[in-house]
């Protein structure tokens, strides 16, 4: 609680992107995790996970200085001219409800300031109230709320969910169940050529796998220790899924191949043994292996060999018979979450009055995101493709924890109609991205960072006669560029900057472009570093009376933590001072500022968004083989960022282990067990099973060239398709199920082919 600068906030002024109904008045409440609104007809729950990044909009810089004896002295001193607030409401608010003078002016000077929030959800806030001291200390109480040290300080340590007889729970997920349902062995058929190891038993081989392992019965454990090592992060290859007509797919990491190319004899002999599982001893092959059995790289051609530089690569095909390899060149998750910010620009910057989906439409080509998306139901259909015919799969990209996950889940829910189901779904999801090791935290960011909580340049205010004197009489007028944004000689400058590498551009080869694209990287961190001291140093003379009194709100400012790694109380009252040489200074709390560009997107990434979007794309292909509908796959979305539940924290099963999720945090299967027991029909599609030709056929291909965008995801509507719903409220649930939206009413029909 001592982080909360301020707990109410009356006559709060909020407005999202797509609401109809313009801005509302109501009361602020900030919680310990959630900030709550209150209108008449409107409540608003919107936890701080969900919170992507905020911009505090100062008010319009002064033009004078404030005294340097009180704040009221300052108030009475100033002379501000009543300047429009964007709305009739809210002026004739500030001259009837305050009284002329000073405190009314200040009302309406407050008013020209606001906080604009980017949700993951893609919801989009503007907040405005009419005291300044109450806008900081609403958006420091949701940068010190949102931004924690640890993982155990997120709402899923606090929240507990109801867990009843039967409810799915932690242990929904059991391997030996799982696997013996394809037939993992058995004394016939395909499974007695595997078997399970609990050689990672206390995560010893490989920290990110789960404990229990499926591997070729012909390999013992000494030789998958050997083999482990070869793989990056000792991600060796298992199995994840066995096709009853014994066709396997396997997954793993890059090799560690090298400038050298070294190889491995004990990993050779583990994919060996892979490929040849469904062939009793001493059999002929059924098929020509070396066409058809496939080792499948995600990563694009020159990735994969870039790699190399790092001691990793890709498998040399002259040690591995019986198979080939394919490259899918699904794009990495740098160039992922790049795709996505433009997705979100695009809708940011649509206009109000403007139809959100056709500006999608326009500029969907731009952003590439449904490429991207495009690009992995390739790969998915490959896979699918050639274990429907027989054929043994491995796939991996660098770390295997990431776009293999995307291609195994994707390719099992087409293989095995046990997983369109609601509970396989669930069951898929525990298995190959809960189990092996997917990193929720570090690509959701659910742990905020700072340097996501920006405060813009305080800008000029209109010209009163005095500032037209002073600009006639040489007084330069004030700038008005965003504190933390470069100007558009600096970007030029910066998309110049390259030409003293010119001789590494001309260069044909390979390594010539990669050495290029590093040295303009560094001189783009050298170029942020001078920018953010810049910033630093030139708001020493901002004119702004309140932003010195929180100098945790300044740019590049690194908040305190104590030794255990957790946050650390912020005081309202600390202050810092920068020096005019540059060099920084820490506060009394041991907090301070830091020059150069942070890492914290570095690992951010829509991974698992990319997935839910993907099985969204098979379902509208396939509508009649899913049992569950669009619903559940928002509201996993949804708390996939909320931080609600321990399913979707942590980076791997050991990592959980270590922290207790399954005494300390409820899982998300559980809630969603109970949304199906007080509504059955609330996930079920209704056009599940009703084409009986199409029940028969257990496998489903997905078509990559029929892609649809997303409406319901990003909150846009079509009017092509239908007319666009009044929006009244924002759709509430319950307390436990925190969901904001800009439509009371989403329709899936509201999609358009792009």
């Amino acid at each position: 609680m001592d982080l909360i600068r301020v707990a109410k906030v009356d006559r709060l002024r909020l407005k999202w992107a797509g609401d109809d109904n313009g801005e509302r008045i109501g009361t602020l409440h900030l919680t310990t995790h959630h900030l709550i609104f209150t209108a008449p007809g409107l409540e608003l729950w919107l936890g701080y996970p969900m919170i992507h990044s905020a911009v505090l909009v100062r008010p319009p810089r002064l033009q004078q200085r404030r005294d340097t004896t009180t704040f009221d002295d300052w108030v009475t001193a100033t002379a501000l001219p009543p300047p429009p607030v964007g709305g009739e409401d809210a002026s004739s608010y500030c001259e009837s409800e305050n009284s002329s003078g000073s405190s009314g002016k200040l009302a309406a000077w407050a008013l020209e300031g606001s906080i604009k929030i980017r949700c993951h959800h893609f919801l989009f806030l503007t907040l405005r109230c009419e005291e300044v001291r109450q806008l900081y200390d609403v958006f420091a109480t949701m940068k010190h709320l949102a931004c924690v040290h640890s993982v155990d300080r997120l709402y899923a340590f606090s929240h507990r969910e109801e867990t009843e007889e039967g409810a799915w729970t932690w242990g929904l997920y059991n391997p030996y169940e799982e696997y013996a349902r394809m037939g993992v062995g058995s004394t016939s058929g395909a499974g007695q050529f595997w078997r399970f190891t609990d050689i990672n038993r206390g995560f010893a081989l490989c920290p990110t796998y789960p404990p229990t392992l499926v591997v070729p019965a012909k390999i013992s454990d000494t030789t998958l220790t050997y083999a482990a090592k070869y793989r990056s992060k000792c991600r060796l290859p298992v199995l994840c899924y066995l096709h009853p007509n014994q066709a396997s797919m396997t997954r793993s990491s890059q090799p560690m191949v090298g400038l050298k190319q070294a190889r491995s004899v004990q990993d050779e002999k583990l994919i060996e043994a892979i490929l040849a599982s469904s062939e009793p001893q001493g059999s002929a092959p059924r098929f020509n292996y070396d066409r058809n059995n496939i080792i499948i790289d995600a990563r694009p051609t020159t990735n994969a060999v870039v790699n190399r530089a790092v001691g990793a690569g890709s498998e040399n095909m002259e040690h591995y018979k019986r198979c080939r390899k394919v490259y899918l060149g699904i794009d990495n998750i740098h160039v992922m979450r790049d795709a996505l910010n433009k997705v979100v620009d695009a809708i940011e910057s649509t206009g109000e009055d403007s139809d959100r989906g056709v500006v999608m439409r326009i500029q969907g080509a731009k952003t590439n995101w449904l490429r991207h998306i495009e690009n992995i139901l390739v790969g998915v259909k490959t896979i699918v493709q050639a274990i429907d015919i027989g054929h043994h799969v491995v796939v991996h990209c660098s770390d295997g924890w990431d776009r293999t996950a995307q291609l195994t889940s994707l390719a099992q829910l087409c293989l095995d109609p046990y997983y369109r189901t609601i509970k396989g779904f669930a069951v898929l999801i525990e298995k190959e991205w809960v189990s092996f090791g997917h990193q929720f935290t570090l690509r959701c960011g659910h742990m905020g960072h700072p340097d996501r909580f920006k405060v813009s340049r305080a800008q000029a205010k209109r010209r009163t006669p005095q500032a037209a004197a002073d600009v006639a009489g040489g007084t330069p007028p004030v700038t008005t560029a965003p504190l933390d944004e470069e100007s558009g000689s600096d970007r030029a400058e910066d998309a110049n900057s390259g030409s003293g590498y010119d001789f590494l551009q001309t260069s044909t080869s390979m390594f010539g472009r990669f050495a290029s694209k590093a040295l303009r990287g560094v001189q783009s961190r050298i170029s942020s570093a001078i920018q953010a001291a810049s910033d630093n140093l030139d708001d020493l003379e901002d004119l702004d009376p309140f932003l010195a009194d929180y100098p945790d709100l300044q740019p590049n400012y690194v908040p305190a933590s104590n030794t255990n790694g957790k946050q650390q109380q912020q005081s309202s009252n600390s202050s810092s001072s920068i020096s005019s040489s540059g060099n920084a200074s820490s506060n009394s709390h041991g907090g301070g500022f830091k020059f150069g560009r942070s890492k914290h997107d570095h690992e951010t990434s829509p991974v698992f968004q990319q997935f839910l979007e993907c099985v969204y794309q098979l379902w509208v292909q396939h509508p009649t083989m899913f049992e569950f509908n669009e619903e559940l796959l928002l509201d996993l979305f949804y708390h996939l960022h909320s931080a609600q539940f321990g399913t979707f924290l942590g980076n791997n099963m050991n990592e959980r282990a270590v922290a207790g999720y399954s005494q300390n945090t409820a899982s998300i299967w559980s809630w969603v067990w109970r949304q199906i027991a007080n509504d059955a029909d609330k996930y079920l599609n209704p056009l599940f099973g009703k084409d009986e030709q199409q029940q028969q056929q257990r496998v489903i291909v997905p078509d990559p060239s029929f892609i649809q965008y997303w409406s319901a995801l990003f909150s846009c509507h079509d009017p092509t398709l239908k007319a666009k719903p009044e929006i009244d409220t924002v759709k509430t649930v319950d307390s436990n199920n925190v969901w904001a939206t800009a439509s009371a009413s989403q329709s899936s029909d509201a999609n358009s082919v792009v």
